[in-house]
């Protein structure tokens, strides 16, 4: 039984570049859910996220959690 090929890729695509990965080479993003390849990762900590701002956002919360502001 054979898939059809834009079925079997729309979920290896990484959503940062567009490249198409094997699925060994993508990761979800803990922050905002965006399915990310190695070449786009951002490291921090022992952790990997999809951009920088979802790492800080994991470290130091975003400007919602800022306590006293409004």
């Amino acid at each position: 039984m054979e898939r059809d090929d834009e079925e079997g890729r729309e979920g290896l695509v990484c959503e940062k570049c567009g490249r198409v990965c094997e699925p060994a080479e993508l990761d979800t993003c803990t922050v905002c859910r965006k399915r990310f390849c190695l070449y786009c990762v951002y490291r921090a900590g022992s952790r990997s996220y999809c951009s920088r701002s979802c790492g800080d956002a994991f470290f130091f919360g975003d400007e919602d959690d800022v306590e006293g502001e409004g």
